[in-house]
């Protein structure tokens, strides 16, 4: 549980400055938020720097002039990073109805599970699917009103979400520590897309792989490949890819055929890609989740189907 904030506000020498605590409760920063913020301030513009710390009866304390205006600088430069919709958006008359594909299409954003991102995790900050309509591999998929998506484009301010998704507000407390192993190999890519996007690694990762899923289908080794493109451990892009898999089902996982079957599927494919390849049943188990003895049945019933005489 993590403690309630104890914002402080003095004068000293006939200026204000004010304590983390306060900071928080101001912006609605997370506590690894407001850490960060004056970790990184030597990459700040000088003009408009996080102020340095002070200390006053063993709390550090910042300036407050100088933190208002390096936050009023903050939100308008993150202002200025959302991404910018497709001006084909406001050509469009308001009534109609297109996909979700096109609707990410039209807002610049990746794919369509930047759209599922932010169903999932804040409600009602996207506009609410109006119906369904055909997708391009035959199954319905969700459909948004023209106008509603002007209207979202016109409010983005980057203000309404902050990072890992988190609304405004104070946040519980998270360790402040060096980055994941894919924040670092992704920081680029969070770097150009997290001030539009508002992802964290994870939630980019998982982006990723849900679009190599819809654009390819899912295979074993996914994670492998993924590792390679991206750089990172495998280990962590086979979580991510369970993830996606949960969030984004492949045709193999449609509810008509069971798990036993699923996982006969995916042992199957594996068997053809790798070969009889020895704790193939515990890597799967990593990959997907589950037992390996679980995985061990399924890798049985695929040697069986691969030995099977075609007729």
């Amino acid at each position: 549980m993590s403690k309630p904030l104890n914002p402080q506000r003095r004068v000293v020498g006939g200026r204000a400055v004010v304590n983390r605590d306060w900071i928080r409760e101001f912006t609605g920063a997370s506590v690894g938020t407001a850490a960060r913020w004056y970790k990184v301030r030597d990459e700040q513009p000088k003009e408009h720097r996080h102020p340095e710390k002070e200390r006053f009866d063993g709390t550090d304390f910042y300036d407050e002039q100088q933190f208002r205006a390096f936050y009023t600088w903050f939100q308008q430069d993150k202002a200025s990073k959302v991404l910018k919709a497709d001006p084909e958006l406001y050509e469009l008359v308001p009534e109609n109805v297109v996909s979700i594909n096109r609707a990410a299409e039209l807002l610049n954003f990746s794919g369509a599970s930047v759209i599922r991102k932010y169903q999932q995790a804040n409600p009602g900050y996207f506009p609410d699917s109006v119906g369904e309509v055909q997708g391009p591999t035959g199954r319905m998929i969700q459909a948004f009103r023209v106008g509603d998506l002007q209207d979202f484009d016109r409010g983005r301010t980057g203000e309404k979400l902050g990072k890992a998704g988190r609304r405004p507000g104070p946040q519980p407390d998270a360790p402040v520590g060096r980055p994941s192993a894919l924040e670092e190999v992704l920081a680029s890519e969070l770097s150009a897309r997290a001030c539009g996007e508002l992802l964290t690694a994870t939630q980019l990762a998982e982006q990723f792989a849900a679009e190599a899923i819809e654009r390819d289908g899912y295979h074993p080794g996914l994670a492998a490949e993924l590792s390679v493109q991206y750089g990172g451990p495998q280990r962590s892009w086979e979580y991510v890819v369970r993830n996606a898999l949960e969030h984004h089902p492949t045709p193999a996982a449609a509810p008509s055929r069971s798990e036993a079957d699923r996982r006969t599927d995916v042992a199957l494919a594996a068997l053809r890609e790798r070969g009889d390849v020895r704790g193939l049943a515990a890597s799967l188990a990593r990959e997907h989740g589950g037992s390996p003895d679980v995985w061990s049945r399924a890798v049985n019933a695929a040697r069986a189907q691969l030995t099977e005489p075609t007729t």
